[in-house]
């Protein structure tokens, strides 16, 4: 298999399982973790496994999808980034051999002979160049072309460097390899937050696949994670915020307060701050923190100014919420709280958009980064990776891997 989100996988999934979520209830019966984890442990080595290359067909994506259910656990993290330059890998490999696009999910047409001018192809071809050898030629050569609506969306360079004829790109073999591979980043990105959404149906697989991932990316990414850290715990970066959060921080009316403040606001900020990748379902804020330092000082505060900002003042018009604020913590309710009361009460995990927009739609404004996004958390983290990204372009590696935030999130229905 080429694509595993290209039209054939797409039939595989539908016809012979019933969709996604029926495939991800099966696989646990047919395939092994260690089998599952084949397709990432060689990746040090560089050197792709001859059987991993030959999986075809449901073989194939058994395997694959083992491996995103396991990442509905850690969304942008660096499990993620293992699987994404894994597959990454195996997928190129099997199109050079064939040296073929056709089957992958970019809609790409071959060029006929007949429909470029000959002018223009001796121009752009170099077919009177001589001197050129043939390996030179064939990069040069005009292979597949693109509508160029679906092309503007994946291609970052100039124009200038395409040739643009009657609503489509003309495209090199090189080109159209390199808008695959973001085709297939974006596919990918995609798939696994739509998995967020039944995260907490899936067998107790997918989470001990999740741990195994963790451990061999850890190894993996052994100097980023020295040199930079693994960004458990950060400083809030409110202008990276979702819109909900940053509606509820500018304050709301009275029909909204308890909702935005005390639900959203109060589980968004905490685990942004303390603990973006909960290590399991019912971790504690005691299992972050060894003092209540950081929210007394940074997260406290701002649920409160944010509460003044209501109309009314929320803790003005309810001075026992503050208790309400301990109990969404997970200290019981309280206004006195010691770090040994973690754990008397849930910690709340902020509530998912779906959630967002039945319980409090004026909440839900959202922007073109919302699109695909199941969590406000989601949106936060996957914010902060590709700031990290953007901001430490000499640490992507040659494969294009990307950086990390190294901080995953799971999305609570």
């Amino acid at each position: 298999m080429l694509d595993p989100f290209g039209a054939e996988a797409r039939r595989l999934v539908k016809e012979e399982f019933g969709g996604i979520t029926e495939l991800l209830m099966v696989i646990p019966s047919y395939v092994g973790l260690e089998t599952a984890l084949e397709r990432v442990r060689w990746v040090d080595s560089g050197k792709i496994p001859e059987e991993v290359l030959e999986l075809d067909g449901i073989r194939d994506l058994l395997t694959f999808y083992a491996l995103l259910g396991a990442l509905a656990f850690s969304p942008y993290g660096l499990e993620m980034e293992l699987v994404r330059e894994a597959n990454l890998r195996i997928y190129s490999a099997r199109i050079e051999r064939a040296r073929t696009l056709e089957g992958t999910s970019l809609p790409l047409e071959t060029v006929r002979g007949d429909e470029i001018p000959e002018r223009d192809r001796i121009i752009l071809e170099r077919t009177h160049h001589t001197e050129l050898s043939q390996e030179e030629r064939r990069k040069l050569r005009l292979e597949y072309r693109l509508s160029l609506s679906k092309f503007l969306e994946l291609w970052d360079g100039s124009l200038k460097e395409v040739y643009v004829r009657n609503g489509y790109a003309y495209l090199t073999w090189n080109q159209s390899v390199e808008l695959w591979r973001r085709s297939f980043e974006r596919s990918f990105e995609r798939a696994v937050n739509l998995l967020y959404e039944v995260r907490d149906e899936l067998p107790a697989y997918y989470l001990q696949l999740y741990e195994r991932l963790g451990e061999i990316a850890r190894e993996h990414f052994k100097e980023r994670l020295e040199k930079l850290g693994r960004a458990e715990a950060q400083p809030l970066r409110f202008d990276l915020f979702p819109p909900c959060v940053k509606i509820a921080l500018g304050g709301v009316p009275s029909g909204l307060r308890n909702y935005a403040i005390t639900v959203l606001l109060t589980s968004f900020l905490s685990y942004a701050r303390l603990c973006p990748n909960p290590p399991r379902r019912d971790v504690r804020v005691r299992d972050c923190v060894q003092s209540l330092d950081v929210i007394e000082k940074e997260i406290l505060p701002v649920i409160i100014e944010a509460g003044n900002r209501c109309s009314p003042p929320l803790f003005e018009d309810q001075p026992h919420e503050i208790k309400n604020i301990w109990y969404h913590l997970g200290f019981g309710l309280t206004d006195k709280p010691t770090l040994e009361d973690s754990g008397n009460s849930p910690w709340y995990f902020p509530p998912n958009c779906s959630k967002i927009r039945a319980n409090a739609p004026e909440l839900c404004k959202p922007d073109r980064d919302c699109r695909n996004i199941k969590n406000p958390l989601t949106y936060y983290l996957r914010k902060l990776y590709f700031e990290n990204k953007k901001s430490k372009p000499q640490e992507t590696s040659k494969e294009n891997t990307g950086e990390a935030a190294g901080a995953g999130v799971r999305d609570n229905e």
